[in-house]
């Protein structure tokens, strides 16, 4: 392979991938930004926003270690609602977020820390989550979501 080759090769590899490559750094902060804010307005006990975030339907399952909701609504009403009424001082975050993105499809492993205070005791949770979702028209929605945490030690 001569020397024009090796620039010919070059060049259309960086005309094919590196678009490609940046695109999908778009989509990774935009996929890091959105779980950020699932943490957030759920600090907040602002949920109106998450059913904006989620996609609907009984199809969407949000597992918390072994429980499980069928759907958002079904989570939002008789799980998370109920809960965040139970917690005073809530301080609710993700961390360490790592999207990979595989065209409309996307997962996503990361941490997460919870404390807050009930009627009855003060609660500290460290954990692991994993997200799974789909891009359509209206952008990317949460399609799974898998948590498990343990007390901090």
């Amino acid at each position: 392979m001569n020397c024009n080759s090796c620039i010919l090769s070059v060049t259309i590899w960086a005309l094919l991938f590196i678009p490609n490559a940046l695109g999908q750094t778009d989509e990774v902060d935009k996929i890091r930004s959105l779980l950020e804010q699932v943490a957030a307005f759920t600090q907040a006990g602002n949920l109106s926003p998450l059913d904006e975030i989620y996609a609907p339907g009984r199809g969407v399952h949000i597992i918390e270690g072994a429980g499980v909701n069928h759907g958002w609504d079904e989570y939002r009403d008789h799980h998370l609602k109920p809960e965040l009424q139970a917690f005073n001082n809530l301080q609710y975050r993700f961390f360490a977020i790592e999207p990979q993105v595989r065209g409309d499809i996307a997962f996503s492993a990361f941490r997460y820390e919870l404390s807050a205070v009930t009627e009855s005791r003060r609660i500290e949770i460290e954990g692991r989550g994993t997200a799974i979702l789909e891009k359509s028209g209206e952008g990317w929605k949460i399609v799974h979501m898998h948590t498990s945490g343990r007390p901090k030690s």
